[in-house]
């Protein structure tokens, strides 16, 4: 595992198999950008797997944890996706347990290549 600066990654064009963006998308004020980035340096049979969480209305985390998007929307990821000219190919939301005292949904995408065909997550 590497990190870097997801708007620049250092990485050369498709050398990477999987990328992994988890809870980083709402933080950033252009999340296409970042997709952008990462389908660049995906391989054309690579997959980029985002989790993230799903729209919610807890206002404080803008406040206090600098969060500029109350959650990401199906749309909003497809539309990205589309922009960085990946498809998502599957998509899982999971509702937080609300016996053990609550908190927000995470949803994961799974995203190829636009026309790749990859099957999804189940």
């Amino acid at each position: 595992m590497r990190h870097g600066d997801i708007f620049e990654l250092p990485f050369a064009d498709a050398s990477v198999d999987l990328v992994t963006i988890h809870q980083v998308l709402h933080f950033l004020d252009d999340p296409a950008a970042a997709l952008g980035e990462t389908a660049r340096v995906l391989k054309p049979a690579g997959r980029i797997l985002v989790v993230d969480f799903a729209p919610h209305e807890q206002e404080f985390l803008r406040i206090e944890q600098a969060h500029h998007r109350l959650g990401i929307t199906d749309e909003q990821m497809n539309r990205w996706a589309a922009r960085a000219g990946l498809e998502i190919t599957g998509h899982q939301s999971l509702p937080p347990d609300l016996a053990a005292g609550g908190g927000l949904t995470v949803s994961l995408w799974l995203a190829t290549r636009a026309g790749t065909n990859m099957k999804a997550i189940a």
